[in-house]
């Protein structure tokens, strides 16, 4: 099968569609191919945008031409699915997939765009009531259990850990003192469970709190830690997931959750005092709680050594449900 990956250019949404791709390529042959939209106009970006959402009610031949014309050409030869991720591409998606008659899988909120323009649209929540709303259990990422077991170098014991640092974003800030707090509770829980943490900063990263926990855990912290702003990137992260048998991680981050999770280890997030994320952001936490997919504490707070097992089963069973949920809307 030919894929064509719409993208926006936004890491984060074509790290979601090359893991849709990832996860069809588990059972059957395909091959990816690359297009970045690019409005024909570059200066009117956003009109071109809303007049292409609004296009897409009641799609016609003429309409998806319309919508086709206000952006660069992209070429459907040969291609047998689209695959794109973000409100940026939804409206050519759709477009697209009505000329050419290609089947087209759309992640992410609707936009204002139903789902009934794509063959498959994957959400974390309910938009429409129609089977072309398929409701994520996980977002999809670039790992699974098989993925990281197999990217492992079989350093992991039961003593080894990882830990994934954000900083302030989407309504989440931690201050110093919490910072402070977490320091002494990865030094008591090192001593207590005689554990090694692998820790890995972001660009959201403050550059200070980095510094500091740096020097602060440097007995505690191992060699292969990944330090952004001290000039450490390229994190082989799937290599890190299988080398851990627990991830704690900051609880600003959708995407490096889902990642987290979709390693099948256990996972513990870590929440500040101050939160004012979105609605829908703090009901995705609940729903990974729910589906006990996570731990979730303050990040004040004492750590806690899991002992209840790993999640591989049923991050496999996900996955497995949502490939028969996607084929059986793109395949005739």
């Amino acid at each position: 099968m030919q894929v064509l990956i719409l993208s926006d250019g936004i890491p984060g949404h074509f790290n979601q569609s090359k893991g849709v791709a990832a996860l069809l390529a588990e059972t059957m042959e395909i091959n990816e191919s690359l297009a970045i939209i690019n409005p024909r106009i570059k200066l009117l970006r956003s009109p071109i945008k809303l007049i292409a959402r609004y296009l897409t009610k009641n799609l016609s031949t003429l309409k998806a031409k319309i919508i086709i014309s206000l952006f660069q050409p992209i070429d459907l030869q040969k291609i047998d699915l689209i695959i794109a991720a973000g409100g940026n591409t939804a409206a050519l998606s759709a477009a697209l997939s009505f000329i050419a008659d290609i089947p087209n899988i759309q992640l992410g909120s609707p936009r204002g765009i139903h789902s009934d323009n794509f063959n498959a649209h994957l959400t974390i929540d309910r938009y429409y009531e129609t089977p072309n709303n398929i409701v994520l259990d996980i977002t999809p990422n670039l790992y699974s259990p098989k993925i990281c077991q197999e990217a492992s170098n079989h350093k992991a014991n039961e003593n080894s850990c990882l830990l994934l640092v954000g900083g302030k974003g989407i309504g989440y800030s931690y201050d110093n003192s919490e910072w402070e707090k977490l320091i002494a509770n990865i030094i008591t829980f090192s001593a207590e469970t005689n554990s090694k943490f692998t820790i890995v900063t972001s660009r959201r990263t403050d550059p200070l709190i980095e510094s500091m926990l740096q020097e602060k855990l440097a007995k505690y912290s191992t060699e292969d830690s990944i330090w952004f702003h001290g000039g450490g990137t390229n994190a082989n992260l799937a290599e890190l997931f299988g080398n851990s048998v627990q991830i704690f991680v900051t609880e600003d981050s959708a995407m490096m959750i889902s990642e987290a999770i979709s390693s099948g280890k256990n996972v513990t997030t870590l929440y500040p005092k101050l939160i004012k994320a979105p609605i829908r952001y703090m009901n995705h936490m609940n729903k990974y709680k729910h589906l006990n997919l996570i731990n979730s504490q303050s990040i004040s707070e004492e750590l806690e050594k899991r002992i209840d097992g790993d999640n591989i089963e049923n991050i496999n069973l996900m996955r497995e449900k949502l490939r028969r949920n996607i084929l059986a809307r793109i395949q005739p």
